[in-house]
C-alpha cells in the first residue's frame, strides 16, 4: 500500500511506533503507555484494519487487526479498573478492601500486557513488518478505491439497523446490546478520523428537524468532532455534517448510560468477592454505595431503547449519514 505524499497507515503506525520505543526505556511500560493514551492510536489502527479487511480480500489486515485489537483490549481493562479504583477511592462509604479489588485487577492487567508487549515483540520493531507488507500493494486515494471504502461502511450501516431491530429496540442487556451497539456506532466515527482527512463534512442546505437535539453545545465544541485536513490531490467520501454530528451524540450518551451500569455490576462483584454477602444483596448496595436507586439498571435500558429508536427510525441518522 504504498503513496507518495499520503498513507494513514503509516501515519499511525509511525505514532505507535514512537509510544512504544519510549515506553521500552520506562521501568513499566504499560503503565507508561497507559497514561500516554497508546490506545487512541491503536483504536485508529484498529479501525483503518477494520475496514480494508471488510472492504478488500487481503490476510494482511485481519492478521493485523487481531494484533491491535488484542493489545487495545488489555489498555481497555486496565482503564476500566484504574478508572474504578480512582473513584471509588474516593467514596468514603467504599471500604479499602474492595478498593484493592480493583487495584489488583488494574496491576493484573498491566502485567498481562507488559508480558504481551514481550512476548509478540512489540519492542523489537514488530511494526517494520507491517509497514513492510503494506508497501506491497500500491493504492491511489481515488474514487473507485474510496467506494469501496464507502460500500463497506454502508454494510456497517445495514448491519447496525438489523442488529437494534433484532430487539425491536427493546433493550434487555447491557453488556450485549447498549454496549455492543454503541462499539458499533463508535466505528463509524472512528473510521472518520482514522482517514486522516479522506472523509470530510458538508453542510446541507436544507435544515433538518430532529426530534432530538443532537447538536448541543459539548458536541459542537468537542474535538473528536474536528477532522483532518483534505489531503492534496485525493478523492474524499462526504459526510453529512449534522448527522455525523448527531453520531457523536449518541455514541456519548450510549457511553454515560452503559458506564452507569456496568459501574454497578464491577462494583457488585467487587463487594461479592470482598464481603460475605449473596450477589443479590451485593447489587443492592452496590447501587446504594454509587448514589443510585435500585431501578438505575432498569433506567438506563429504557433510556437507552427511546433514544437508539429516535435516532434510528424517526430521525433516519445513519441513513443520511454517508453522501452518496
Amino acid at each position: 500500500m504504498t503513496s507518495k505524499d499520503f498513507n494513514p497507515f503509516l501515519f499511525y503506525s509511525a505514532q505507535l511506533q514512537g509510544l512504544l520505543l519510549k515506553s521500552s526505556k520506562q521501568k513499566n511500560p504499560a503503565l507508561w503507555l497507559y497514561k500516554n493514551h497508546i490506545r487512541t492510536t491503536l483504536f485508529m489502527l484498529e479501525a483503518l484494519t477494520r475496514l480494508h479487511d471488510n472492504a478488500f480480500d487481503e490476510k494482511l489486515f485481519g492478521k493485523w487487526n487481531k494484533r491491535f485489537k488484542k493489545l487495545e483490549d488489555l489498555f481497555g481493562e486496565i482503564d476500566q479498573y484504574a478508572s474504578l479504583e480512582n473513584e471509588l477511592k474516593l467514596n468514603k462509604k467504599v471500604t479499602n478492601e474492595v478498593v484493592k479489588y480493583f487495584t489488583i485487577h488494574a496491576a493484573n492487567y498491566l502485567e498481562k500486557c507488559n508480558r504481551r508487549l514481550i512476548e509478540k515483540e512489540w519492542f523489537n520493531d514488530k511494526l517494520h513488518s507491517f509497514d513492510y507488507k503494506l508497501s506491497e500493494f500500491d493504492v491511489e486515494y481515488n474514487h473507485g478505491y474510496l467506494d469501496d471504502l464507502k460500500y463497506s461502511m454502508l454494510d456497517e450501516i445495514d448491519a447496525i439497523l438489523q442488529f437494534a431491530k433484532k430487539s425491536n429496540y427493546q433493550f434487555t442487556k447491557i453488556e450485549e446490546e447498549i454496549h455492543e451497539l454503541r462499539r458499533k456506532l463508535r466505528w463509524l466515527s472512528i473510521y472518520a478520523q482514522a482517514l486522516n482527512g479522506l472523509v470530510q463534512l458538508k453542510k446541507s442546505t436544507k435544515k433538518t428537524k430532529f426530534q432530538i437535539n443532537y447538536l448541543t453545545k459539548n458536541i459542537l465544541k468537542s474535538p473528536y468532532n474536528v477532522l483532518p485536513s483534505r489531503p492534496k490531490n485525493t478523492s474524499i467520501i462526504e459526510f453529512d455534517h449534522d448527522s455525523f454530528f448527531a453520531l457523536s451524540w449518541i455514541v456519548e450518551e450510549l457511553g454515560t448510560l452503559k458506564d452507569r451500569g456496568l459501574k454497578i455490576q464491577k462494583l457488585s462483584d467487587a463487594l461479592f468477592i470482598s464481603e460475605d454477602i449473596t450477589i443479590e444483596q451485593a447489587n443492592e448496595k452496590a447501587v446504594k454505595l454509587l448514589g443510585l436507586d435500585l431501578k438505575t439498571q432498569e433506567t438506563i435500558l429504557k433510556q437507552s431503547s427511546k433514544i437508539v429508536e429516535t435516532f434510528l427510525v424517526k430521525d433516519k441518522i445513519l441513513e443520511k449519514l454517508i453522501i452518496e
